[in-house]
């Protein structure tokens, strides 16, 4: 049950493309988003995870530094920030890889806000 349609190889590689773009910034993934969200509802879903992915990676970032600032929490934090960010990482290469095949894969949470708030 894919609710997206069957994605062509065109959908696959923007949806790809748009967590690649995902890791540095958000940016490349709004261009893709604002560039072919009305070509396909695939890509537009996977542009906006991506999106919304990359932001929370930021804040998450963010979030850790100023944390870490903290004196007697820095090595705690810094060590629950690394194994996060290998974790988060290995999902993000998870997240490119299925775009690519064309699947339906959904972040907990987040797809759903997408799809009730922002799929239109």
């Amino acid at each position: 049950m894919n609710p997206l349609n069957t994605p062509t190889s065109d959908d696959k590689l923007w949806a790809g493309l748009s967590y690649v773009g995902a890791s540095c910034c958000a940016i490349p993934a709004l261009v893709i988003f604002l560039l072919k969200r009305d070509e396909s509802r695939f890509i537009k879903f996977h542009s906006l995870q991506a999106l919304a992915f990359g932001l929370a990676m930021i804040l998450l970032m963010i979030a850790f530094s100023i944390l870490g600032q903290i004196p007697i929490l820095n090595f705690l934090i810094g060590l629950v920030a690394f194994v996060l960010s290998l974790g988060l990482f290995g999902y993000w290469i998870y997240l490119i890889v299925q775009a690519f095949m064309g699947k339906d894969v959904r972040i907990p949470v987040l797809a759903d806000f997408i799809d009730q708030n922002l799929m239109g």
